[in-house]
């Protein structure tokens, strides 16, 4: 508390202080410390004094005093204060709420550090003590949180009032809002695993030291959540702008039971090991045992939570809130996912709520579709994913590809070009498939013809007749090279189809066949992946050496899901 002998020399001091400040800088800080030079009654006293004599704010002083917030206004710290005047607002409603609610969500979005005098032209975004953001603004008459000020400039010893024609509407940010809301108590449970909340000592004002331990008047408490990062979203940040899909727990539920039989583990998982490989033929094994059901919840739940919220200020999703946007057939979450039914997805909207920091719309159900949201198509490259055998690796890449070929998303294409180490040898690859679900994929195989590169007219042109085999772990936990799907030319085999054979008239994405995964690989580490052989049928000695290459020019091996290919037929007709 401001000792009463001391007033005028604080006061004197602090107007030093500015002076000197104001000498030294031409900062936006420059007023923020100095008292108003007007010659009244009220510049002698606290904030709290002034409060508590002025028979306008009666109902603000009872407000502050049940909430035990008066003690942080009798203080040697600067503060300014919109001060809603008796009868703009329904005080008694607050009077009847619990204490901490009114001090966070009522009085300090009506505090703000530092002094905000009102002068001329102003247009400045104030952050109240909790954080939040009002606008205040004005030229001659003036609005703070879009509420009009009815007095300006009304001086205190440690800080300045202005006097409101009501109070400032308290909206939460979409974090807050996440354990405010009825009904969504299972999103609620999932963010709360991950929350930590602490002290804020630095902006917290200290009070007197009781049996040997530190109190504070006005405690500042940081609440931070791991999710955040793993996100890419600080939707308890003020200063930014989200959406957040809100699912009601009728909708989470029902997401959840969509989402998780693509997550189906096994306690011990086996792989070959084909790094650790002596041959083509002698492929050890791997295992790795994990606690398969608190995996599946926790992917299942992480994957519906990566599709929720998005950046109002990034380019994709400008116009969900602005019209005049370009962009409107798509949203990009957070986490980088491009979602192509965003009409779809926003029409399932119940209710939208305007957060301090964006929006949230609670919704019944989610309409994301699964290889946008949680089971990708996988394209991946033999590079780096592939041990070799009878074979030399090479890696090309091809600048200015034949457009004849095919369409080339980069511009290049680029691939393995695994060479016979002899006349009479067949190279063999062994392709590692990371980030498998247990759901079903058609899978691709992109060959490319050495002509692809028009500057080479050497190399002679032949195709290839390729057989596929695949090795993965099915639901007992043992190695299995058989599949129980269909292709064009065979069903139950130990091969997809055999003797396939690639047209090198183009960049062939050549469809190999259909393979339904029992169980998941995604998280289970590195050497755990099915694995996919690619061989020669035929023998060295056969006339078929001269109408068939033994050289793999292999860009990508493609798993995409059937719902996806199936979906974008339906699209097609």
């Amino acid at each position: 508390m401001i000792d009463k002998d001391m007033k005028v020399n604080k006061y004197i001091g602090v107007m030093m202080a500015a002076t000197l400040l104001a000498a030294s800088s031409c900062t936006d800080f420059d007023d923020y410390n100095e008292v108003p030079m007007d010659v009244n009654a009220t510049a002698d006293n606290t904030l709290w004094e002034n409060i508590s004599q002025n028979g306008n704010l009666s109902n603000f002083q009872s407000i502050i005093k049940k909430v035990g917030f008066d003690a942080a206004l009798q203080q040697s710290h600067f503060y300014t204060v919109w001060a809603p005047l008796d009868g703009t607002y329904d005080a008694n409603a607050l009077l009847n709420q619990d204490d901490a609610t009114v001090l966070y969500r009522f009085v300090k979005s009506h505090v703000a550090e530092y002094n905000h005098l009102v002068s001329g032209s102003i247009d400045e975004r104030v952050h109240a003590l909790n954080d939040k953001s009002f606008l205040f603004e004005g030229n001659g008459t003036y609005k703070y949180a879009d509420v009009d000020v009815a007095q300006t400039n009304l001086p205190s010893i440690n800080g300045v009032i202005h006097t409101l024609q009501g109070a400032a509407t308290f909206y939460p940010n979409i974090y807050e809002y996440i354990f405010q809301r009825e009904g969504i108590d299972s999103l609620e449970q999932y963010f709360k695993k991950y929350e930590n909340v602490y002290l804020d000592e630095s902006n917290s004002v200290v009070g007197p030291t009781v049996n040997g331990k530190q109190t504070y008047i006005d405690s500042v408490m940081i609440t931070t959540n791991s999710l955040y990062g793993s996100l890419n979203a600080r939707i308890a940040h003020e200063d930014s702008s989200y959406t957040m899909i809100m699912p009601t727990n009728e909708a989470w539920m029902k997401a959840y039971d969509k989402v998780k039989p693509y997550y189906n583990y096994i306690q011990t998982t086996i792989a070959q090991d084909v790094d650790a490989a002596v041959s083509a033929t002698s492929v050890p094994s791997t295992t790795v045992t994990i606690d398969n059901v608190y995996m599946a919840d926790s992917l299942t739940k992480r994957s519906i939570i990566n599709n929720l919220v998005f950046n109002n200020n990034n380019e994709y999703n400008r116009w969900v809130e602005d019209p005049t946007a370009i962009y409107t057939d798509t949203l990009r979450t957070t986490t980088r996912n491009m979602l192509s039914n965003p009409q779809e997805i926003l029409a399932q909207t119940k209710d939208k709520e305007r957060m301090s920091n964006g929006y949230a719309r609670i919704v019944d159900s989610l309409a994301i579709l699964p290889w946008e949201g949680w089971a990708p198509e996988l394209v991946i490259s033999p590079i780096g994913r592939s041990v070799t055998w009878n074979g030399s690796n090479h890696i090309v890449q091809v600048n200015n590809p034949d457009p004849t070929k095919g369409t080339f998303e980069y511009g290049y294409i680029s691939y393995l070009w695994v060479e016979p180490t002899s006349n009479y040898s067949k190279p063999e690859l062994d392709i590692k498939l990371p980030g498998v679900l247990s759901t079903t994929y058609n899978l691709y195989c992109v060959i490319v013809p050495p002509n692809v590169d028009p500057t080479d007219t050497l190399t002679e042109v032949r195709p290839n007749q390729l057989n596929f085999d695949l090795s993965y772990c099915n639901e007992k936990g043992a190695l299995q090279q058989t599949w129980t799907g269909t292709n064009h030319t065979t069903t139950t085999s130990a091969h997809f189809a055999k003797q396939l054979v690639n047209d090198t008239s183009k960049v062939d994405t050549m469809f190999v066949g259909t393979i339904k995964f029992p169980i998941a690989y995604l998280g289970l580490g590195e050497k755990m992946y099915p694995n996919l052989k690619i061989t020669t049928d035929f023998s060295v000695f056969s006339p078929l050496m001269k109408t068939y290459t033994r050289d793999l020019r292999i860009a990508a091996i493609i798993l995409k899901p059937v719902e996806k290919d199936e979906y974008q037929a339906t699209k097609e007709e």
